[in-house]
């Protein structure tokens, strides 16, 4: 078969294997997300309770999926290369990952922790001690690194021995769980960090602790090329994650009225990163594969747009129906189902549009760059799509409300 020929097949099959391959996931990971979204609704009162814990919230679920799906990105494109053995092993390549994987946790919840304060100073809203929020972070970040970390691992390997392209699943699945997985460690972590008396004054006592833990951190986990990519492009993700909770802060109002519409908050952010994450992976080992280049349309590309529109098309139905049944399944106050369904559409379809146009941008400057996309394509995408998606979902509210 000639080599055009071959490229024409594999056009025509690019939007059945994203329909394929990633809706099943998707509404899989919606169901997921209902749960993330629940505890939300059914913690609603613990938010107004706690200041400042609903700042940490958007952020620490765009760091699981900032740091996991980057992990599974990175696994994704070696094994589709041949760089590293299908089978799973311990050796250099895995363990570097998987050590920068938590070492990279540990640094960005600080920096969440101390911008989350910092943020709150600035915009004069309530906020717990600085100490507090930091051990926070740090507590809820490690419980999740614990669960994600393996996990991701473990799927990336499975999908591709299963020869489906864990490009198209990977993303979604650990945006999900680590959505359900972050929101629980969250309430968890505040509520074994305020039983004990703490007030800014430990502060002065814990922060130069701080250096000394990360000095206690293996060489070889925190200086490689994967921490030293990733460090600004996660810096830069922590100020949105949190623009996001201020964001979220300002118009709590509209959901604390309607409990119900908390469940829309990861459903919507995790769309946005599990899109974006798909179609980012996507283009990362595109342009590893060679299948595109940086800056330029082609046929690999549009089949990827219209899977992409196709996708958010079919999911959001799916996800109106997925949390209308779990609003009343678990008793929360919400919207009829006509209002759910176009504040659903629109949100879905217009987030969309913005991580794939961000995704193809994004993956081609860090090409340009010879930064490896897989290190700062999704973590951008994610979030952005955090703000994003907590913008849009607002407005969609108010448009349709």
């Amino acid at each position: 078969m000639s080599k055009a020929r071959r490229r024409k097949r594999r056009s025509r099959r690019i939007v059945t294997d994203i329909l394929l391959q990633a809706t099943p996931v998707v509404i899989l990971t919606s169901i997921g997300e209902l749960f993330a979204g629940s505890i939300l609704g059914k913690m609603h009162e613990r938010l107004d309770l706690i200041p400042g814990l609903i700042i940490l919230v958007p952020a620490i679920m765009g760091l699981r999926g900032n740091i996991g799906t980057a992990l599974g990105s990175r696994l994704s494109a070696s094994l589709h290369l041949g760089l590293i053995d299908k089978r799973f092993s311990l050796g250099k390549f895995n363990l570097d990952n998987i050590g920068a994987g938590f070492s990279l946790s540990l640094m960005v919840s600080i920096i969440i922790g101390l911008f989350a304060r910092l943020a709150c100073h600035v915009f004069g809203l309530p906020s717990i001690p600085l100490v507090n929020l930091l051990l926070i972070a740090i507590l809820a970040s490690a419980m999740a690194s614990l669960i994600l970390i393996p996990f991701t691992v473990t799927l990336t390997y499975f999908a591709f021995s299963r020869r489906l392209d864990p490009d198209n699943i990977v993303a979604p699945i650990i945006g999900m769980v680590g959505d359900v997985i972050t929101v629980a460690v969250v309430f968890i972590a505040a509520d074994i960090v305020l039983r004990f008396k703490i007030d800014d004054a430990w502060s002065l006592l814990l922060l130069p602790a701080v250096p000394m833990i990360i000095k206690r951190i293996p060489i070889r986990y925190r200086l490689p090329s994967i921490i030293k990519q990733s460090i600004p492009i996660l810096f830069m993700c922590t100020v949105l994650g949190v623009l996001a909770g201020i964001y979220l802060h300002w118009q709590y109002e509209k959901f604390y009225l309607i409990p119900g519409l908390l469940i829309l908050v990861p459903q919507i952010i995790a769309k946005a990163g599990s899109i974006g994450g798909i179609f980012g992976a996507r283009f990362a080992s595109g342009l590893h594969l060679g299948y595109l280049k940086p800056y330029r349309m082609n046929d690999y590309v549009i089949k990827n747009f219209f899977g992409s529109i196709a996708l958010a098309i079919i999911i959001a139905p799916i996800v109106t129906v997925i949390t209308k049944l779990g609003a009343d399944i678990f008793n929360i106050p919400i919207i009829p189902f006509t209002p759910l369904l176009l504040i659903n559409v629109f949100a879905i379809l217009i987030i969309t549009l913005i991580v794939f146009v961000l995704d193809f941008t994004t993956a081609s400057f860090s090409y340009k760059m010879r930064v490896d996309p897989s290190n700062s394509v999704i973590p951008i995408v994610t979030s952005f799509g955090d703000i994003v998606g907590t913008i849009v979902l607002v407005l969609a509210i108010s448009l349709f409300l």
